[in-house]
């Protein structure tokens, strides 16, 4: 009997793993395999100078830390996926005022199907309140969610189950979703006082999910007096445009206007939110002013849509630390920068997993 065993990269990272001149098919004994290549794939979100989506960057634009130890990166892809969304919007009382702009940020996500392509996005949304309600299932009739959703998103008195939301949401994503590329994103005020799991527990969840979770934050000036608001806000943005008005998106490349970006003070968020977000390789934005959240989540959505896979075989440290007693062999620490520094001055990549775990799996044939 041949012995030995595979070992997956899980939980923070994608892995392709494969075993030169073997197959299981070929295999007709009991045997455990021994998997000797193995190919770690990295999702990354960059952002330019002013905010928006960076386009046209290349494998030689990125450089890959593993360990302490630089990489090769073997591919870099940047193509249109089909996206699975899971939205949590908060409906709890603390959030009556704000709910058309919720409304607005939940449909700003949607696409028009493109009958050229497979790229079928598909949604599923969840109002948030002392308990979780799934309000739409995954669907991908955009034009019947944006009908009906202004009708099933309404406010209600009850507290708010956050953190409940996160966990019930990146586990429907996990579960349900049918595309591989999936994204859970929150639109709340930030506050949990209703949750049955804890911060711990909902964290640990996120670190064994493949789902990276964004939090978008309405921001203080929601909660200004009207008489003030006169004075100070910016006029409203035109009402959301039908479906069939809606520009079409194209695959490449990335259509960005003007106003797709999301500016360094969106960036910042409640402590809580972003502990859970940065283990997905999200983050956590704050819209100031209430025409931010359609722009903000639009953005990202977008990001998600379009983002990079980086793919490196690891090599040199990385590999050896494996071997060492003396060091955490399933722990591993990846660090990615845009490289000349000085070319990308402005650009960020804080959107990625920053670590990931090896864990031996053994398969008996």
């Amino acid at each position: 009997m041949a012995s030995g065993r595979v070992v997956c990269l899980v939980l923070a990272v994608s892995l392709t793993a494969s075993s030169a001149g073997l197959s299981i098919a070929q295999v007709k004994a009991k045997v455990r395999i021994v998997a000797n290549v193995e190919l770690v794939r990295i999702p990354v979100m960059v952002f330019d100078d002013k905010g928006a989506v960076a386009a046209s960057l290349t494998k030689s634009d990125f450089r890959v830390v593993e360990d302490g130890v630089e990489q090769q990166i073997l591919y870099c892809e940047r193509e249109r996926e089909p996206v699975s969304f899971v939205m949590l919007d908060d409906v709890s009382s603390s959030m009556t005022k704000k709910l058309p702009f919720v409304q607005e940020a939940t449909l700003s996500i949607l696409d028009p199907p493109d009958p050229q392509n497979k790229n079928q996005d598909e949604f599923s949304v969840f109002g948030i309140e002392s308990r979780v309600r799934r309000l739409v299932p995954f669907t991908r009739d955009q034009q019947d969610l944006q009908r009906r959703l202004p009708l099933l998103l309404t406010a209600t008195n009850g507290s708010t189950a956050l953190f409940d939301g996160v966990y019930i949401g990146v586990t429907a994503a996990e579960r349900e979703a049918e595309n591989a590329r999936r994204a859970v994103i929150i639109i709340s005020d930030g506050g949990d006082n209703h949750s049955r799991y804890n911060l711990h527990e909902t964290k640990r969840l996120l670190e064994e999910a493949d789902v990276p979770v964004f939090a978008v934050m309405a921001g203080p000036s929601f909660e200004l007096p009207e008489i003030l608001r006169r004075k100070e806000e910016k006029p409203k943005p035109p009402s959301l445009p039908q479906m069939k008005q809606r520009p079409e998106l194209p695959n490449l490349p990335i259509p960005i206007s003007h106003e797709d970006y999301i500016g360094p003070a969106e960036r910042r968020g409640p402590h809580n939110l972003k502990i859970l977000t940065e283990v997905t390789g999200g983050g956590v934005f704050t819209a100031h002013d209430v025409e931010d959240l359609p722009r903000i989540v639009r953005t990202i959505s977008l990001a998600v849509r379009y983002r990079y896979v980086l793919t490196y075989k690891p090599t040199g440290e990385a590999v050896r630390k494996a071997d060492s007693p003396h060091e955490d062999a399933d722990s591993h620490k990846i660090q990615i920068e845009l490289y000349p520094k000085e070319k990308f001055k402005g650009y960020g990549i804080p959107y990625y997993k920053h670590g990931y775990r090896r864990l031996p799996v053994i398969v008996d044939q």
